[in-house]
């Protein structure tokens, strides 16, 4: 962290002189396409096991965080990498590009999406990616990587809509705060104290989610005669209780 943080005043410094010339902005985005480059051949070596490129590019001392969230080592990406087993295949394309670059220093932003076939069928993660890069008396190097997964919209699945009429009710986080659950139209609609209505879909007969978001699954927990009881609303695996009131 101390590294990116170092980067980052280097940045908000510079950006506190004169605004940058024309010269200056066609040496900026030079640099930009330079470190895309390179970006784009890191992810290029990836379906190949190329472990030169990685070797090449990869500072000794980067900090590197995976979209699995490990806290990699330079020595553990390159190890890591393998060409694809048979049946696989694959590429990456870099997209939405965003870059703050100054003198030897630069953070760039982006979207790697990802067309991945494992044995005819089509996967298309999508990633968020910010790279770090320094020029320390040499070539440019990768010093810091944090890579994270942009979830895909998750699909429904069908369960009998007789259930929805023994989930009605109110949930109680504390006084004044409840969420409450109707039935409109045939959809099951849950509010929250203050806030608007949204559609709850089902991920199995008893765990809901907000349409159009991951976050916030709604998870009913029953007694021994099957009369939900709680709701829990389900954020990263940590639950908030809510107790049926009504």
């Amino acid at each position: 962290m101390k590294l990116i943080s170092s980067i980052l005043l280097l940045l908000i410094f510079s950006s506190l002189g004169m605004g940058q010339t024309t010269t200056q902005s066609s040496s900026v985005a030079a640099t930009e396409q330079e470190l895309l480059n390179i970006a784009q051949e890191l992810f290029d070596a990836i379906p190949l096991g190329n472990k030169a490129v990685w070797e090449k590019y990869v500072a000794d001392d980067v900090i590197y965080t995976d979209e699995n969230r490990r806290l990699l080592t330079k020595k553990q990406l390159v190890e890591s990498l393998a060409p694809f087993p048979k049946g696989y295949s694959g590429s990456i394309r870099i997209a939405n590009v965003q870059s703050r670059i100054t003198g030897g220093a630069a953070i760039l932003s982006y979207r790697a999406l990802e067309e991945e076939y494992v044995f005819g069928q089509k996967l298309s993660p999508i990633y968020l990616v910010t790279d770090a890069y320094l020029k320390r008396g040499g070539p440019w190097q990768l010093v810091a990587s944090h890579v994270s997964v942009l979830p895909s919209e998750r699909q429904p699945l069908a369960v009998n809509p007789e259930l929805y009429p023994s989930i009605v009710g109110e949930y109680e986080l504390a006084p004044g705060i409840a969420y409450t659950i109707t039935i409109e139209d045939g959809k099951l609609m849950g509010q929250r104290t203050g806030r608007e209505k949204e559609e709850l879909l089902p991920a199995d007969a008893n765990t809901f989610f907000p349409k159009g978001t991951v976050r916030g699954e709604k998870v009913f927990v029953r007694d021994a005669s099957g009369r939900p009881t709680q709701m829990l609303d389900r954020r990263e695996n940590n639950d908030l209780v809510w107790k049926k009131v009504k």
